[in-house]
């Protein structure tokens, strides 16, 4: 009875463990796959629209050094002050083959310095008026080249750039080139491996024209086909149901889309807002991603853990089988044994009954004498916590006198070695911008040169030797690299500008606090810190600025850049993944406010009342000290102005400054 007993007792729960622990190891491997495919998911997203951004810009640059070449030539500046089309289509068409067409620019415009259609030199039998563009409009009101993606009339979203035609400083009109979206998604496709559906509003869209624009391409046109949106493009082939699948999985909604099966392929459908040149929402971009591969992978894994599990279960089921058979055996030896044993101690126990009478004899006499002994025991203990509290008190105030005056000193090393760094940085970053402006006049030189040797060449040289230097110019790639050379030396002088634009957000930043106060511009002081920090905040957040219009304020800049810093760290540190920093500034009749906003997990309201006490602080230990916020606020105080927050959990934080415009008045300063 006893073997049976114990076995049943030890190998059920044994197998009901053996089933927990399979089935936490089998779920646990489930969990660490899809964290590590969510952290995936987010990478590849953040790639896709970093790559999406830079192939904008680098096409926007490659239509802009299109534009100032044609805005350069003679032929066209004398066609367009003649206003003689003809002229214009001729040289433009001759351009628009040779050289646009092969750079997939699909759009080729001349404007008149009032923005009226001259020429579509595209098209130059369509001589109806030119739509309002916001790209257009932009450019004739700012007087500035402007570009962005926008949306056409018959549905197609194409990438705009309109640059002001000036002649000696006078504008003659304006020149705008244009190339459809879909060669931008050809080589998104290559770069991220990824496919793509763009999705438009149909209130965006008139359904006739729309129609008649998706046929002139050669698309498949469904105005039917979903409720709210059409499908102006995508990377991929896919029959019509198949894409709506797509379309209507829920992408938009979930933080990693939806997984759509079809024809035994797996794949994760994702996207974010497509906006245009104004910011608006016109419709969705979504991204296919080919998951086939892995789901079968990510199957037999679970197959094999699966297997794995179950064959450990089982050898270990059996040897725990085999070892409680003895241990019955040893059990009923010791059972005869204890037996024995408990007999003797029956006796034993009844001799300690009488000892143990005896003893509470003597405990009741000494509870008498204690009691006494702890009340005065207690009024001591009460006079020594006192003391306690009051030399804790002294010890904080302390403690955060001596932080603030550490963190003060950091600061000012900080900006002594910003300045140091800063002033190192802009000498030679100077010798290299000067080099590569003289490198840039010798290459159009060379590049000049080049041209003239290759046309006094062919006009004299024989078949043969043509047909060898043509073969040694393609071997050398002659003419890729001078395509490609002032591409490089461009984008080389670009780099330089933002190293510069950095070294002055250093100096601006460096500056020591000064003896006296100053007059100050917070709007410098802001973007100055925003310069500084800006590595901390491009991976967390959107920064979004309302500046009002406020005036210059007597204040210790270098201090207020300290309080700003802190409280965008702070901001960033809040937002889990991804979100929003509003900065805000007004002013009154007495005062100037500035207020920064976040979008992250809040702050409790029983730590409201604390926050700007030393060394509270809600994060873990080791990343915040605790003095950042009370430091904050003994610079606000002494600007004589205020500091305060309200915040929501889950939804974010808000920190309201207010600074008098005559609380710190020079007269009171020098004095």
């Amino acid at each position: 009875m006893l073997k049976g007993t114990v076995r049943s007792r030890v190998l059920i729960p044994l197998t009901l463990t053996f089933v927990l622990l399979t089935s936490v190891f089998v779920y646990t491997s489930y969990r660490l796959r899809m964290e590590e495919y969510e952290n995936r998911v987010q990478h590849r997203y953040k790639r896709v629209q970093s790559a999406l951004t830079s192939l904008v810009d680098n096409h926007t640059d490659m239509m802009s050094t299109a534009i100032a070449f044609i805005s350069s030539q003679e032929r066209f500046t004398h066609a367009m002050l003649a206003k003689d089309r003809q002229a214009l289509l001729k040289h433009g068409t001759a351009v628009f083959e040779n050289t646009l067409e092969r750079q997939q620019i699909t759009h080729f415009y001349f404007y008149d310095k009032n923005g009226n259609m001259v020429l579509r030199v595209y098209q130059p039998e369509n001589k109806t008026a030119a739509h309002t563009r916001y790209t257009r409009q932009q450019a004739m009101n700012s007087g500035k080249p402007f570009s962005g993606l926008e949306l056409g009339n018959g549905g197609t979203f194409t990438l705009r750039t309109v640059h002001p035609w000036m002649v000696d400083g006078l504008l003659i009109g304006y020149i705008e080139l244009g190339q459809e979206i879909d060669h931008i998604l050809q080589e998104l496709k290559v770069i991220t491996e990824v496919d793509f559906i763009i999705l438009i509003n149909k209130t965006r869209l008139d359904r006739a024209a729309w129609e008649t624009g998706m046929q002139l391409l050669g698309r498949h046109a469904d105005w039917n086909l979903l409720s709210d949106k059409v499908i102006i493009d995508q990377t991929i082939p896919l029959p019509a149901p198949v894409a709506v699948r797509f379309a209507t999985a829920g992408a938009v909604s979930e933080q990693l889309g939806a997984i759509v099966e079809t024809n035994g392929k797996y794949y994760r459908s994702l996207s974010f807002p497509l906006r245009d040149a104004a910011g608006q929402v016109v419709g969705d971009f979504v991204m296919l991603r080919d998951l086939t591969e892995q789901t079968r992978a990510f199957r037999a894994f679970m197959l094999q853990v699966v297997a794995f599990s179950l064959l450990l279960c089982g050898g270990l089921f059996g040897f725990a089988y085999r070892v409680l058979g003895n241990v019955d055996m040893q059990l009923a030896e010791s059972r005869k044994r204890l037996n024995e044993e408990l007999a003797k101690q029956a006796q034993t126990n009844r001799q300690l009954e009488c000892e143990i009478a005896e003893r509470k004899d003597a405990e009741e006499r000494l509870v008498e004498l204690n009691e006494h002994l702890e009340q005065r025991v207690q009024s001591r203990t009460s006079e020594l916590n006192g003391l306690n509290k009051a030399l804790e008190n002294a010890y904080k105030d302390l403690q955060a006198q001596q932080a603030t005056i550490v963190q003060q000193d950091k600061m000012a090393c900080i900006g002594q070695l910003a300045a140091s760094v800063a002033h190192d940085i802009n000498n030679p970053i100077g010798f290299v911008t000067g080099n590569l402006e003289v490198l840039e006049s010798y290459w159009k030189k060379i590049a000049q040169f080049v041209a003239a040797q290759h046309d006094a060449l062919r006009s004299c040289a024989s078949e043969q030797q043509l047909a060898e230097i043509e073969q040694c110019r393609q071997k050398l790639k002659v003419d890729y690299v001078l395509d490609e050379f002032n591409d490089v030396v461009t984008e080389s002088l670009e780099g330089t500008e933002r190293v510069k634009k950095i070294v002055l957000n250093l100096k601006g930043f460096s500056r020591l606090d000064e003896p006296e106060a100053r007059q100050a511009n917070i709007h410098d002081c802001l973007e100055s810190t925003l310069g500084i920090v800006w590595n901390e905040l491009r991976y967390k957040a959107d920064v979004k600025k309302e500046y009002g219009t406020i005036p210059e304020i007597f204040c210790y800049p270098q201090q207020l850049n300290q309080v700003f810093m802190n409280l965008l760290i702070n901001a960033s540190q809040a937002i889990e993944q991804w979100g929003e920093i509003t900065i805000t500034t007004w002013s009154d009749a007495a005062n100037l406010f500035v207020a920064i906003k976040d979008t992250g997990c809040g702050i409790p309201s029983e730590n409201l009342e604390h926050l700007f006490e030393p060394f509270f602080t809600t994060k873990g230990a080791g990343v915040g000290t605790g003095l950042g916020l009370s430091i904050v606020h003994d610079i606000i105080q002494r600007h004589h102005g205020e500091i305060a927050v309200e915040s929501e959990l889950g939804k974010g934080t808000v920190f309201t400054i207010r600074l008098s415009l005559h609380g710190l008045e020079p007269e009171a300063h020098h004095g």
